[in-house]
């Protein structure tokens, strides 16, 4: 049997290991030091034969990154593994412009050595050869579904250059479409080069239709302490046994369900049946606290500090009937207090068991109005009490259509004495009818889409006796208003950019007795409508470069307005805008005339009628509320007075949220 080693023997066994250790790296070591030494970085890359695709393009497709300018960054490895994926990046970034016989190669050349390893410049030789079109696009095996309309909807048009990336993405909207009609195809893509010419390529998509599908049962999955009834969350679904499958009616119920503001999570899940050519749901829904309650603090041009809170109930008496109060309180650069409001309101989302929301609102606002600056009397102190009847239908998912019946009355007052034609008390009712239509990809920061509000207001009542004049039930303030709002996005060539522009106008009529709002030299039209009715522009949200409502102050019956929007992404969450606005207030729809919409580039004051036109450029910080903006704008021409807008000269303005 072996004797334990000793103490001795263990310590004579250790320096031997650390020796035959020494022995092994010291090659090592120096063979690791040579490999370094020899390594290579990246002093510049290059591309020669590029005149179609812009470097910065390319350069998003490399692995290799490029070299940075500033002496303290890190050097740019050599690796010859990467050059390899390089070439391959460099050639599908041109083949997704259509130059489907672009050649690339990579060269290495080494200049002298630089700083602690020697620097290589690479530069990529590309021959882009011509650019390929679609010639022609044909859709066959689809008896259900007209290919016009099936065109509408593809990226592979004739005419286009073609991409490759076009065909996958093609299937999947045409499976798309047919899945919103109750199908479940399968779509085949074929592309070849036309015989004749071989730079024009045909482009064909083979459907088969399959079966046509229906819902079935939706099975509710809750649990058990839920508040919320199960007739009133079927009540919002769209979907109904035996009805044709179409996804977009999965879509609407689940948005329903999610607008009732009940539910915290809503998962539907499609349990399909092919055997019966069923397709079944598994809705699963988590409530969320009833009760809830709001604080928040807000500025603005004209309300320079304001308070605000509200609390609420979102499903009393567990009908899901809806109720709140709010309150709000504001005050002015100067300190000075302006207005108080409080509010409670009730709606039923089911009013008389149809998709109809019904509201009712009683209101009560103290506040001082320094808006009017065209007499001597002071701000006007008011004391308004009302009560408004909301009515609100979804038209589509996102398409609404809104009534309201609004009834005020106020008590009016001013600092100093004033005549009996301003009235100290009025009337005013008013019926609104709005439409709304929202089609953007992003309500925060859009990048494509469109955005639709109008609006028609009748004030007074029904309307008057042709013969008399007269109108029974009348307001003290009696007018017509209607205003139109359209916004378009589309993204620009350049990846991330996106560009914006919006057109609107509106026109007031008052009719009826002649009732002055209030006392001095305004247009005896515009005074007879209130302030907070009239016409405004100016601000961060409309004509860039003037305070809120800085045009017209008191307000107007006519109002033009056209914005046009660049928007650039920089770095990160970090963006460039340049934008070109332009507006105006007219007090008649006759003072509106030709020459005023003409711009002009000059230091000569500009018309009181003439639309004013600013442009700038700022930046912008996209946050998931919205972006937080600082634009810089200039005045091509300047205002009439010594305190309107100077020629060319920068206004800063800083605001939260989208521009438009």
């Amino acid at each position: 049997m072996p004797r334990p080693a000793g103490p001795e023997a263990r310590r004579r066994a250790a320096i031997a290991l650390a020796a035959v250790a020494l022995l092994a790296w010291a090659p090592m070591a120096r063979a690791v030091e040579e490999f370094l030494s020899q390594l290579k970085s990246v002093a510049e890359i290059r591309f020669h034969g590029r005149h179609q695709l812009s470097a910065k393009e390319l350069r998003r497709s490399l692995r290799t990154p490029s070299p940075s300018i500033w002496p303290w960054a890190d050097e740019v490895p050599l690796r010859l593994d990467f050059l390899s994926a390089d070439t391959a990046g460099i050639r599908a970034a041109y083949v997704s412009h259509g130059y489907l016989d672009a050649v690339v190669d990579s060269v290495v050349v080494s200049p002298a050595p630089n700083k602690a390893r020697p620097q290589v410049i690479v530069t990529y030789y590309i021959y882009e050869g011509e650019r390929s079109t679609i010639r022609s696009v044909e859709i066959s095996g689809n008896p259900n579904y007209p290919s016009e309309q099936l065109r509408k909807k593809l990226f592979a048009r004739p005419g286009r250059p073609f991409n490759p990336g076009f065909m996958t993405t093609d299937t999947a909207r045409i499976s798309q479409a047919y899945q919103d009609r109750g199908y479940k195809p399968t779509v085949e893509a074929a592309a070849w080069r036309d015989s004749i010419d071989r730079h024009q390529v045909r482009v064909a998509y083979q459907v088969t239709e399959g079966r046509l599908y229906r819902f079935g049962a939706v099975y509710l999955s809750a649990p058990s302490e839920l508040h919320v009834g199960e007739r009133i969350i079927r009540r919002e679904l769209v979907i109904k046994r035996g009805d044709v499958y179409r996804t977009s009616k999965v879509d609407e119920s689940q948005q329903r369900l999610v607008d009732t503001g009940l539910f915290s999570q809503i998962h539907m899940t499609a349990l399909p049946d092919s055997s019966n050519a069923v397709v079944e749901y598994d809705l699963r829904v988590r409530e969320r606290k009833p009760r809830w309650i709001d604080a928040g603090i807000g500025s603005s041009t004209t309300e320079r500090f304001s308070v605000s809170g509200d609390w609420g109930h979102r499903n009393i008496g567990r009908h899901a009937i809806q109720g709140s109060v709010s309150g709000r309180l504001s005050f002015d650069n100067k300190g000075r207090f302006l207005l108080a409001h409080l509010e409670g309101s009730v709606v039923e989302p089911w009013l008389f068991g149809l998709r109809v929301r019904g509201g009712v609102t009683p209101y009560y606002e103290h506040g001082i109005d320094r808006s009017d600056t065209t007499h001597t009397l002071g701000p006007r102190h008011y004391d308004l009490r009302g009560f408004k009847f909301v009515l609100g239908r979804d038209l589509a998912l996102r398409t609404h259509l809104t009534l309201v019946q609004d009834n005020r009355y106020v008590d009016q007052s001013f600092e100093v004495a004033v005549a009996d034609t301003v009235p100290r008390h009025y009337d005013q009712h008013s019926v609104l009818l709005g439409y709304e239509e929202d089609l953007r990809d992003n309500p925060v920061n859009p990048q494509l889409g469109t955005y639709l509000s109008a609006l028609a207001q009748l004030s007074g009542g029904p309307v008057p006796n042709q013969t008399t004049n007269v109108v029974t039930n009348k307001g003290t303030y009696l007018f017509t208003k209607t205003q139109l709002l359209k916004s378009w996005y589309r993204p620009v060539h350049a990846p991330g950019w996106s560009a914006g522009w919006r057109l609107g106008g509106g026109i007031e009529r008052p009719f009826g007795e002649v009732v002055g709002f209030t006392p001095g030299t305004i247009d005896a039209d515009v005074n007879r409508v209130p302030s907070g009715d009239r016409f405004r522009l100016g601000g961060p949200n409309t004509v860039r470069g003037y305070n809120e409502n800085d045009i017209t102050p008191d307000g107007g019956l006519v109002m033009l307005i056209g914005n046009l929007e660049l928007r650039v992404p920089i770095i990160g969450p970090f963006g460039l805008e340049a934008y070109i606005d332009g507006g105006n207030v007219w007090a008649r729809p006759g003072d509106v005339k030709f020459g005023n919409l003409v711009p002009h580039v000059t230091s000569e004051p500009r018309d009181v009628g003439d639309v004013r036109y600013v442009l700038g450029a700022g930046g912008r910080l996209n946050l998931p509320f919205g972006p937080l903006r600082v634009d810089f704008t200039w005045n091509l021409q300047p205002d009439a007075g010594p305190s309107g807008r100077q020629w060319l000269v920068a206004q800063p303005q800083f605001a939260i949220g989208p521009s438009f």
